[in-house]
């Protein structure tokens, strides 16, 4: 059962994450066989200033 964890910035609508949720699964699905009901995915919405890209701290910093 594949199961699938997306970190993103907090703050995305649930509108949006279900639409990525389906995609995601559809591809999955396609690629590997494993029936959509046994493919996971979760969600982790992280505050900006808890992410680091390009060695450079996102958003507000102290």
């Amino acid at each position: 059962m594949p199961f699938i964890n997306i970190r993103i910035f907090e703050g995305h609508p649930k509108d949006r994450k279900a639409r990525i949720a389906e995609k995601i699964t559809e591809v999955v699905h396609q690629e590997t066989g494993v029936p959509k009901e046994y493919i996971w995915i979760t969600f982790q919405d992280i505050p900006p200033d808890e992410w680091a890209i390009g060695g450079k701290m996102c958003g507000k910093t102290e």
